[in-house]
């Protein structure tokens, strides 16, 4: 009875094992597929072409983050691995799509979504659309009219500290 329960066991672990493997593996174009083309550009213009004034969506930050880092990651790595690609400095582009994949991450969490929103909802459309090129991009400057609603607002959003100081410069 003991030789019937031993072989039950091993069955059962080797059932497991080759399910567990046989898993379909999650290869790059199977995350591109999933990902899409517009953000997949929006994303390799950001890490390959970083002196090009790219912009990287709220949309398709929503979906790398949904994509997962792992697909992301893939994704990367396959594009660097292709010929065009090989004299890349490696560890300056994974660094970077590392950074990139964080600050969608921060950018996408549920409190962010209605704290931007209630930010729009005071500043107007287009002076939100300012501050976001402004703080998520690096890119811009916000005109004095956005200012003046940033400086309303107060001080709130910690990477800003040094867009409101420049703010209350102007207002002055």
């Amino acid at each position: 009875m003991a030789k019937l329960s031993n072989h039950v066991i091993i069955l059962v672990a080797f059932s497991i094992a080759t399910t567990t493997i046989a898993k379909e593996e999650i290869t790059a174009e199977l995350c591109a597929a999933e990902f899409g083309h517009e953000c997949g550009e929006q994303v390799y213009d950001k890490l390959f072409l970083p002196n090009q004034t790219s912009i990287l969506t709220l949309n398709c930050c929503y979906k790398l983050v949904q994509m997962g880092y792992p697909c992301h990651n893939r994704l990367t790595l396959s594009t660097l691995a292709s010929p065009e690609h090989k004299r890349n400095n490696w560890t300056e582009i994974l660094t970077n799509s590392d950074k990139l994949y964080n600050k969608c991450d921060k950018l996408t969490k549920p409190g962010n979504a209605i704290y931007l929103a209630t930010c729009i909802g005071k500043i107007g459309y287009e002076c939100g659309g300012e501050v976001y090129n402004t703080v998520v991009h690096d890119k811009g400057n916000i005109s004095k009219s956005c200012c003046g609603k940033l400086v309303q607002m107060g001080e709130t959003i910690e990477k800003s500290k040094k867009i409101f100081r420049q703010c209350m410069s102007k207002n002055e």
